[in-house]
């Protein structure tokens, strides 16, 4: 990727949160989530989100997982940071996101890491946190019920 390239979409995030500063107006769901994924703080030191991506190939489940009533959850990633979040969309405010992580030949897991409500709008994203050689999974929790995406 060239380095306008790059420039030009710095400033096209930074002009959004500009933008959802100097507004009352609801962003929707995607324009939130663009921005809350970029302007997201780090959960352990030296975690971005920078070229985030979506691991399919997961473990023992799928990634993403559509709930019953349409709430997606997701696990995000970073191959430069080598960390990993969560996203919850399609949501409500009140509904909860997390992340999980743990060695991957233990039955125990280190969690739940992040956990974070949707405040408004309808998407959300939990801080990022370090794979370190381990394997991690999104969480979410609608009404009561709890469903995770498998391990990456």
């Amino acid at each position: 990727m060239g380095t306008h390239f790059r420039r030009t979409g710095l400033l096209l995030v930074l002009a959004a949160v500009v933008a959802a500063c100097d507004s009352d107006a609801d962003l929707g769901q995607v324009s939130a989530a663009s921005v809350s994924e970029v302007a997201a703080k780090a959960g352990d030191p030296d975690c971005t989100q920078e070229e985030p991506f979506t691991p399919f190939d997961t473990i023992d489940g799928d990634n993403p997982i559509v709930m019953q009533n349409g709430r997606v959850i997701e696990l995000r990633a970073s191959n430069k940071s080598k960390c990993a979040w969560g996203r919850i969309s399609s949501g409500q405010p009140g509904e909860e996101i997390w992340t999980d992580r743990k060695d991957p030949t233990a039955n125990e897991h280190e969690g739940p890491l992040g956990h974070t409500r949707i405040d408004s709008g309808t998407a959300k994203f939990t801080e990022a946190f370090k794979n370190d050689g381990r394997v991690m999974r999104a969480c979410g929790s609608v009404q009561g019920v709890v469903e995770c995406t498998g391990w990456f």
